[in-house]
């Protein structure tokens, strides 16, 4: 405060200093600059006139002289006007603009200009003066004899010469320095004394201020006794009582506020201890949040396997009682209870991937896919589950014109969006149609923007109830009489999973129209092009009633070149038939699950093959109607599931000419037989420690005549192990006292076991949890609830008895890994070689996300650093292929930036997943063998 007060001082000096040395400066400035600017105006004006002064006085008193050509005179008069103040040179001229006589100084410019009339010219240095010379007289000639010559021009009759001065402004500029000089110097003088005088007025002035600002200070400091014995003038007296009251009031608050601190201090130091209690009841209730959450996530994960345990056993009993059931109303209650499973299962995914969401650990994988086969795929599976006879609507798909197949991006995660908004279309609508339109947005080289509408014509959703559309454990209809079941979730996980790619999603609906689900996400342009089909050039007729799917039907025909011809009933079908059977190569039907229908069909198919040789293909819907006329079925060329994909029709219509039931069935059947011959006698050990898991594959393996043996617990299975050689381990993951992955790292100490495949099944869904299975040794994982047709060839894949699983592990690894590289770098030192492999492999799944990062930001500097940090570990660990991969990288950075760099570093990603996933196939020699693998 002392320094604050001491510039408050300084300031206001300052201020008044020059509040009264100012107007004092200023009007000192102005008549000096006044003086010395008349006095330079009154000196050039001087030499001014002066020249022109003696220009004029020459050109007069020249008239005689220059006429009788008097040098004497001429002379005479010249050197009186050089003897003149400034004058240097004087020179007269004849009317031919000829030097008569010049005397004084060479001039310094030779002028051409000769004026009729007195003029001068100024320059820097010197002014120049000319003026006319002009005869007076009246009769030249007779005065001038033979000179008449000189008068010759009427213009200049009179005129007979002129007269220059020059005049040097040296002498006046001298003159000018010396009045600036003194005028300065008398002017600084004044200033000088001015300044004096208004700095000791400031310093008398400011005295008192001086004062008290030292008072103020002392005061905020508290020294109020000093400031008591402070004294100032007499007309600073109001001031003066009025700071000894401030001061003695100050005085007596500091003392209260002194007094009300110590209180405060005490107060605050219980407070204190307080709230360190309270921080302890805090970090208490952190850590026991933190044990709710994990515990949140193993419930979860055991609630997954809990669940999914018994419903494997339950869809794999329901799947061999469908092979055998005549009876329908039996198998009426089985397919309920398969639907009422799978049902199950889909709200076990969804309760799961809500967990996900709300975790923040639902992470989006980036794979190629097509996406028309993609909604194909969701149409297909959909119209299954939820097509009903009484239910007949027709799906529909609908691409833009040059609309790409291929994306890069998750496609489980867009399935999964695709199935929740077009199920609940389905479920939602009993007449009309579901449209799922598809369009670009906009594109560049890295990123295509989708947008999807799903139309229906169902019942629509009131108003008042779209707020609750994206709300969690939230329905339009939640009371106990609703029609339509469900957890609520579905719409919450598509929103959550469309904003997750970059997207938004939003509804309109009208009950008396239907209800528009729009979206749009962001994907990846890929290279792959699907290859364009051959031209079929084919006639078919086609019986459809729906004209929205007549329409979908014909704009595909004429991508493939395929005439059709249209008929609404079949009368019109039968008459065309009848007038161009000889053009036509197939029939395409419509037919509904109907007697009447059907065996309409049935007439018209025998009738079109035995008359014309005209084969059919049904379009049926729902599905399961078809099974139940296994004439029809036989007698048509094929039979397609609506909605039709693009893929199968073309298919059905290129292959019209093949036998195809029975030559397929019998392929089938010889596929089966050499599959079933292919896995007899191999050796299978399952390990769970659920009986009825055991005992339901147990009746999947041995009818393909395959040795099973049952082990209940992971001691069990280690202790079979070492008594019996099996070809395959199928592995439960939670069992107790030992697990899946802890058994199969027993396992795996076993010599006889490096290599056989440990294949798991387990209930666990979470995709740590599956990365945690792999890792633990095993080859593979298969989720429950597990299809009989996937274990079998799970098996038949691992276990072909036409290439042993040893050579396919070799081969698979030949690419990815040389074992003889890693060794040779380090002499043949394996715990060496493995240190640097695992060192390398282990910071790889970082490095990955480094360079998705980098690749994000277009950091090239960054990405060049990464990857050169890869390529030259990857040199000297025998990762061959991503050592490959890693150098195609670094050189295209190097060379063309971050220009088309995603297809190189999509391939340089999947060359380190590829090595993460097999690393556990990789079997490092004993130490003490080194020498011989090196060799």
């Amino acid at each position: 405060m002392r320094h604050l007060g001491l510039n408050i001082s300084l300031s206001t000096y300052s201020k008044l200093f020059w509040i009264l040395f100012s107007p004092v400066f200023i009007v000192s400035i102005l008549g000096s600059s006044f003086l010395i600017s008349t006095r330079f105006t009154d000196l050039d004006r001087n030499l001014f006139e002066h020249s022109e002064h003696m220009s004029e006085q020459i050109a007069t008193t020249s008239e005689y002289p220059i006429l009788f050509s008097d040098q004497k005179m001429m002379s005479k008069m010249l050197q009186d006007a050089l003897s003149h103040k400034g004058i240097s040179s004087v020179q007269l001229f004849d009317s031919n603009k000829e030097v008569l006589l010049s005397l004084g100084k060479v001039p310094s410019t030779n002028h051409s200009l000769f004026p009729e009339t007195l003029r001068t010219w100024v320059y820097d240095d010197f002014l120049v003066s000319i003026s006319p010379i002009y005869y007076s007289g009246h009769s030249p000639n007779s005065a001038l004899g033979q000179q008449t010559e000189l008068f010759s021009s009427p213009h200049q009759k009179n005129l007979i010469g002129w007269a220059k001065i020059e005049a040097n402004t040296a002498e006046i500029q001298v003159e000018k320095y010396r009045y600036a000089s003194l005028v300065i110097f008398t002017l600084s003088l004044f200033n000088l004394l001015a300044a004096i005088g208004a700095w000791k007025a400031t310093k008398a002035l400011t005295r008192p201020l001086n004062k008290l600002s030292t008072s103020l200070n002392r005061l905020v400091k508290g020294q109020f006794s000093s400031v008591k014995l402070m004294t100032l003038p007499p007309e600073y007296s109001d001031i003066q009582k009025n700071l000894l009251d401030l001061t003695e009031r100050l005085e007596h608050h500091n003392e209260e506020l002194i007094a009300g601190i110590e209180q405060s201090t005490e107060d605050i130091r219980r407070s204190m201890d307080s709230m360190e209690e309270k921080s302890a009841q805090l970090h208490i209730a952190n850590k026991e949040a933190m044990e709710s959450n994990r515990l949140k996530s193993q419930f979860l994960a055991n609630i997954s396997h809990e669940v999914r345990t018994p419903l494997n056993a339950i869809l794999g009993y329901t799947k061999i009682l469908q092979k055998d059931l005549k009876d329908k109303q039996q198998k009426l209650y089985i397919d309920t209870i398969e639907q009422s499973t799978n049902s199950l299962l889909a709200i076990i995914g969804d309760i799961l991937d809500f967990s996900k969401i709300e975790a923040d650990k639902l992470s989006l994988e980036n794979n190629h896919f097509n996406l028309k086969k993609l909604i194909d795929d969701v149409y297909q599976t959909l119209s299954i589950n939820l097509l009903t006879k009484e239910k007949q609507i027709d799906l529909v798909p609908e691409f833009s014109k040059n609309f790409p197949e291929w994306f890069i991006g998750d496609s489980i995660r867009v399935r999964q969006i695709l199935t929740n908004l077009i199920g609940n279309a389905i479920k939602f609508t009993y007449q009309g149609s579901v449209r799922t339109k598809v369009s670009i947005v906009n594109q560049d080289r890295k990123e295509i923007k989708l947008a999807f509408q799903i139309i229906d014509t169902g019942i629509g959703i009131p108003e008042d109830k779209m707020s609750h559309l994206f709300k969690p454990f939230s329905q339009v209809d939640t009371s106990t009489t609703r029609q339509f079941g469900g957890t609520g979730l579905g719409l919450v996980i598509t929103k959550k999973l469309v904003e997750q790619m970059k997207g938004k999603i939003e509804a309109h609906s009208d009950p008396a129209i239907g209800s528009t689900f729009r979206f749009t996400i962001s994907l990846q342009p890929s290279n792959k092009i699907t290859e364009a089909k051959a031209p079929l050039k084919r006639n078919i007729i086609m019986l459809e009633p729906s004209q929205n799917y007549k329409n979908y039907l014909n704009n595909y025909f004429k991508e493939i070149d395929v005439e059709c011809l249209s008929c609404p009933d079949l009368e019109q079908l039968i008459v065309q038939l009848n007038q161009k059977h000889q053009t036509i190569d197939a029939l395409l039907l419509n037919i509904s699950p109907n007697e009447e229908s059907v065996s309409e069909a049935q007439e018209l198919i025998v009738y079109a093959k035995q008359e014309f040789n005209v084969p059919c293909i049904l379009m049926v819907q729902p599905p399961g109607q078809i099974a139940q006329y296994p004439d029809l079925k036989d007698l048509c060329h094929e039979v397609l599931l609506k909605p039709i994909s693009h893929e199968r029709l073309y298919n059905a219509l290129k292959n019209l000419e093949e036998p195809i039931k029975q030559e397929a069935n019998d392929n089938k059947r010889t596929t089966e037989q050499k599959t079933k011959t292919a896995l007899a006698g191999l050796k299978i050990l399952a390990v769970d420690d659920t009986p009825v898991n055991l005992q339901l594959l147990g009746h999947w393996l041995t009818p393909n005549d395959l040795e099973v043996t049952l082990a209940y617990s992971g001691m069990q299975a280690i202790e079979l192990a070492k008594e019996k050689q099996f070809d395959l381990i199928f592995m439960d993951i939670q069992m107790p006292e030992m697990d899946g992955m802890e058994t199969t790292r027993q396992l795996r100490k076993l010599d006889t076991y490096k290599n056989i495949p440990i294949i798991a099944l387990t209930a666990h869904a979470l995709g740590s949890e599956q990365k945690q299975i792999l890792a633990s040794g095993m080859n593979d994982y298969l989720t429950k609830p597990v299809d009989e047709s996937i274990l079998l060839n799970t098996i038949e894949t691992y276990c072909s008895a036409s290439e042993n699983y040893l050579d396919q592990v070799d081969k698979k690894l030949s690419d990815i890994f040389d074992m003889t590289k890693a060794l040779d770098i380090v002499d043949g030192k394996v715990a060496i070689a493995k240190e640097m492999f695992e060192l390398l492999a282990d910071s790889l799944d970082a490095e990955k996300k480094l360079i998705r990062h980098h690749l994000e930001n277009q950091d090239t500097e960054k990405l060049i650093q990464v990857v050169h940090r890869i390529h030259g570990a990857s040199k000297y660990t025998g990762t061959i292929n991503v050592a490959r991969h890693a150098g195609f990288l670094e050189t295209h950075l190097k060379e063309l930036g971050m220009e088309e760099v995603e297809g190189v570093a999509e391939d340089f990603i999947e060359a380190i997943e590829e090595l993460l996933n097999n690393r556990q196939l990789i079997s490092w020699p004993h130490p003490l063998d080194s020498s011989t693998t090196k060799a």
